[in-house]
């Protein structure tokens, strides 16, 4: 497994390529490399409760 840009705890923004309805959203990196089957970043949007958890390549995302 290739081992993620991201630490967690890192303030990230989704990148505006990702056609989700996601771009543009902040958040902080919880886990990386969260999947099993692909690597992934888990990201905790920034949201009115700030709870959303959402899942990206790292190369969907950029440093805040």
């Amino acid at each position: 497994m290739t081992k993620s840009v991201w630490e967690p705890g890192t303030r990230v923004r989704v990148k505006a390529s990702v056609e989700d309805g996601t771009a543009g959203l902040t958040g902080v990196i919880e886990a990386v490399n969260y999947a099993m089957v692909e690597p992934a970043t888990s990201v905790r949007l920034d949201g009115e409760d700030g709870l959303l958890g959402a899942f990206f390549y790292d190369n969907e995302l950029e440093a805040e």
